[in-house]
């Protein structure tokens, strides 16, 4: 705050002016306070504005239209006047920084106080339009933080969706934050708003604006032409920022829309403190924290690791994908039904002091958790599983496994999915969906319309393959669209749905809209025949001792499984050994490339494709050019949350990949049970990893076959 000058009021009707908050194109704000002492937030519109009849009536509107505005997230208008000399508007004062100074303080929010902020500035928005108000001017400026959450300010003076245009020659909105439309002389309306909702969403999470520097023209054509890095923006926040960002207006959610699929993931609320740094950064611009030199280390015996898209992994069957089917065949599991949480033996304590990146925090057998659980990995780091007709969930980290709790579903056999703060449960032609933290049952039992086939989870939509259709379901099980079409679902995100078809050697791609189902392009493409060792001779990169080869154990055939990664500009195939990208904006081919080794993981990590065959090779999202290879054969991968690391196993270590070089920011050994031949799998929930390990011989139960890596240092 500035002290008054020479030019500037000393009250404003009631209000005593203490200073200057700051100033924009409409006008001028000081902090007021009223004659009991309450604070607020006062904007004297500029003269020359004030004298125009039009921007006067507009102005008037605008006040009455603000009055309605819910105020939880917003500055609430307390006080104006629309018909003095100097209009004037009064809201309530918000005592904490704007988004712009805790960036540039104290560096980029974490993603947790990101997905916060966004859930708040969603909800402001759909009240400021649902009151007949666009904002027209969101950015890191106008938002301020304290410990309820975000609160936008200058709403008040926006523009009403019902006025006339503003004057010619007054300009609204900071080109960083406004829409193509916007800067093509359209008017933008709500869809600008929810622009300018991902282009502050993304400084915040990066610290750097959408549009980098250059020529004014330069900026513009970026805009234009959506020319964003998105490489550097972590990836649990890419989807919401893509569909934000998208150039058609059309294509970008309502701010009521966006609430709803920000809460439906589970979004953590505002607490005292959300977006303070954990570590305070010295005032000024916040520095990049460099990681250390890349080392790969020493290397050791490295073994393959098969993903599946949507397949079992391993027999212990935790996927990667989030997913493993219980058949009652086979099962020891003891009959029952819901019990009491209960205790089981206690996880195998790892040795003592505080955890560096690649430590093991806990390793368990899963035999001796409450009940013969098949698992998946929630976000919470509980294992969720299935005996066919129970649902549990399990905390190995404590003193003991605790079981949180039990769902008995009266249906077999059951398929657990991970599905963000839930998962979905299905068994024959019926949903349910159960919340992770509760076991509370979101819907139950609801039938998906025929035998449920392959399935494609995004935030907010489960898209279902039936034996003659594709169906969306959004969280509360109700159904949003069918399109009947003989595909199934491959991969999805909050925009797109990816489906697939198969027959006689020839594979049909469709991209379709996520939230309409409707199709935007359809390619097919022959599949390339199988490298001559693909099949039971061996492990990708083929040897002695390994599975399927000489002395070595049972082969393992998930190297010809099939599996997708996507992102904003590009879908990545891999039909078996084939690696193939297309253009996600026509369906075109960019590259494909027959590997003549078995491949075993895929990745996609900004502008790199990172691939484990017989050995870790990064090649150019764009062009498939090599970037970098790694001699390690056969790992298992996962990307880090943020994009920064692409995580693999292999060599009896557990590294982290600089997608960008290949090198290794740190590397660290792992005991000796995940030795090559029994790593089945690799699973990513931050802060820590979960290594899936094949069951031990002879029902062992002192041998673990899960282990969880910390991927941060910290303590114990």
């Amino acid at each position: 705050m500035r002290p008054l000058g020479t030019t500037d009021p000393h009250s404003v009707a009631t209000y005593r002016l203490v200073g200057v908050l700051g100033g924009g194109g409409m006008g001028r704000v000081y902090l007021g306070q009223s004659p009991s002492g309450r604070y607020v937030a006062i904007k004297v519109i500029r003269p020359e504005l004030a004298a125009d009849p039009m921007f006067r009536r507009r102005f008037t509107r605008e006040v009455a239209a603000a009055r309605l505005v819910n105020p939880l997230f917003t500055a609430a208008v307390v006080d104006a006047d629309t018909e003095t000399e100097s209009p004037w508007l009064a809201t309530t004062y918000i005592e904490g920084p704007s988004v712009e100074q805790r960036v540039r303080s104290s560096g980029p929010l974490s993603v947790t106080a990101a997905l916060t902020l966004a859930t708040g500035l969603a909800e402001a928005l759909a009240s400021i339009h649902r009151a007949g108000l666009v904002h027209r001017d969101l950015k890191p400026a106008n938002i301020l933080l304290d410990d309820t959450g975000p609160h936008i300010i200058d709403f008040g003076i926006a523009l009403a969706t019902d006025a006339e245009r503003m004057t010619t020659g007054v300009n609204v909105g900071t080109p960083s934050y406004m829409a193509p439309e916007r800067i093509q002389g359209e008017d933008a309306g709500a869809p600008g708003d929810i622009f300018a909702l991902g282009a502050t969403l993304y400084f915040a999470a990066t610290g750097r604006t959408l549009i980098s520097g250059g020529s004014m023209f330069e900026q513009i054509n970026q805009v234009t032409q959506g020319r964003f890095d998105l490489s550097v923006l972590p990836i649990q926040l890419r989807p919401f920022v893509v569909r934000c960002i998208s150039l058609r207006p059309q294509d970008r959610p309502t701010a009521k829309e966006l609430s709803r699929i920000l809460i439906g993931t589970g979004v953590s609320t505002p607490t005292p403190g959300w977006f303070q740094p954990l570590i305070a950064l010295p005032s000024g611009e916040p520095q990049p924290i460099e990681p250390p030199a890349p080392t790969w280390g020493t290397p050791k015996p490295w073994q393959r690791r098969p993903v599946l898209a949507g397949a079992v992994l391993g027999a212990l069957g935790l996927a990667a994908g989030g997913v493993w089917a219980a058949t009652r065949g086979g099962n020891t599991a003891p009959p029952g039904g819901p019990g009491p949480a209960t205790e089981g033996p206690a996880a195998s304590p790892s040795p003592t002091g505080p955890l560096q990146p690649g430590s093991v925090r806990w390793q368990v057998n899963s035999q001796t958790l409450p009940g013969p659980l098949h698992l998946v990995v929630a976000d919470s780091g509980r294992l969720i599983g299935t005996d066919g007709r129970r649902v549990f969930a399990t905390d190995p980290s404590g003193p003991g496994q605790n079981q949180a709790w039990s769902v008995r579903i009266d249906a077999e056999p059951l398929t657990v999915r991970d599905w963000g703060p839930a998962v979905l449960v299905t068994a024959d032609s019926r949903l349910w969906r159960v919340e992770n933290a509760t076991s509370r049952v979101g819907f139950e039992g609801i039938d998906a319309g025929g035998t449920v086939g392959d399935v494609a989870l995004a935030a907010d939509r489960a898209f279902v393959g039936l034996p003659s259709s594709v169906r969306a379901f959004n969280r509360v099980g109700a159904p949003v669209w069918r399109q009947d079409v003989l595909e199934s679902p491959l991969i999805a995100d909050m925009t797109w749905l990816v489906t697939r078809q198969e027959r006689n050697g020839t594979v049909r791609i469709t991209l379709r809209e996520a939230a309409t189902g409707v199709q935007r392009w359809q390619v097919s493409y022959q599949l390339a025949p199988p490298p001559a060792d693909q099949g039971r001779g061996g492990p990708p990169g083929g040897g002695p001792g390994g599975p399927g080869g000489p002395g070595g154990g049972p082969p393992d055939d998930a190297w010809e499984a099939v599996e997708a990664r996507l992102n904003a500009d590009h879908l990545l195939l891999r039909e078996g050994g084939e690696l193939r990208v297309l253009r996600l904006s026509d369906g075109r081919t960019r590259w494909n490339k027959p590997w003549q080794k078995p491949v075993a993981a895929i990745e996609m990590i900004g502008d790199t494709v990172v691939m484990a065959a017989d050995g870790i090779y990064g090649f150019r999202t764009d062009t498939g050019v090599e970037k970098w290879k790694v001699p390690a054969r056969g790992a298992r991968l996962a990307a880090s949350p943020d994009g920064r690391y692409c995580y693999a196993v292999a060599q009896q270590s557990f590294a982290a990949i600089d997608p960008d070089t290949g090198g290794s920011a740190w590397s660290e050994a792992l005991p000796p049970v995940a030795r090559e031949e029994n790593v089945s799998g690799l699973v990513v929930r931050h802060p820590t990893a979960f290594i899936l390990l094949r069951p031990p011989p002879f029902q062992d139960t002192e041998v673990p076959d899960v282990l969880a890596i910390a991927l941060t240092a910290g303590p114990r």
